[in-house]
């Protein structure tokens, strides 16, 4: 037993001879370490990275997600007959299994032509946007009528008519104009969506105008 311990001695000192006689056999072992340490920090960094990527391309279909139900909706709502039940909806927003705390903090955006979702996330912000087929307009019924009344001296309901001297074109317009404004609307807080007609009488025509509201 003493003799084996005296061999693996001498085994050892014959080791820690070799490294301190050739200097290049201690300058291939530190390379080797430190290209093996240097490897595993790339390899940790690319599953960190890659794991960030999985994250983001998750939150970003989320985003689609909602983003698609509710331009579905409002274009259901356009497609629709007024006064039927179809051309007046209630949306109330749905996680959809997402964090609360990245639920609240998105911000929903709409437009005459457009509703988008938007959510910032490590610097980074990421936007899904889904077109609207039909006209549509971020205002209240009430609104609308006070912006016609200010500006064609009629609210375009059936018994108030836009009459002459303005012109349906003249409406339209202005609508297209109001369809520009972009609205943020609250997650926390049901939607409207409803159908209306802007009526308009050129000499003895009687045109409709379809639009879509959406307000809270």
């Amino acid at each position: 037993m003493k003799f084996k311990q005296k061999a693996d001695k001498s085994q050892n000192e014959k080791i820690i001879s070799f490294f301190i006689e050739d200097q290049r056999a201690w300058i291939d072992l530190i390379i080797s370490k430190a290209s093996l340490i240097f490897a595993t920090v790339i390899i940790l960094a690319a599953v960190y990275h890659l794991a960030g990527d999985f994250q983001e391309l998750s939150r970003k279909e989320e985003l689609d997600i909602a983003t698609q139900e509710l331009a579905y909706i409002m274009n259901s709502v356009g497609s629709g007959q007024y006064g039927t039940l179809g051309s007046k909806k209630e949306y109330i927003f749905s996680s959809y299994g997402i964090d609360k705390n990245v639920f609240d903090r998105m911000n929903v955006s709409v437009s005459g032509e457009y509703v988008a979702i938007s959510y910032r996330e490590n610097n980074k912000e990421m936007i899904s946007a889904a077109p609207l087929v039909y006209k549509t307009l971020s205002y209240s019924p009430d609104e609308l009528s006070i912006k016609m009344i200010d500006q064609f001296s009629a609210s375009g309901n059936a018994s108030d008519p836009v009459t002459y001297p303005h012109r349906p074109t003249d409406v339209s317009k202005f609508l297209a104009e109001l369809g520009t404004k972009e609205a943020n609307l609250n997650t926390s807080t049901k939607v409207h969506i409803v159908k209306t007609l802007i009526c308009c009488i050129n000499n003895t025509e009687v045109k409709e105008l379809e639009y879509t509201l959406v307000y809270q």
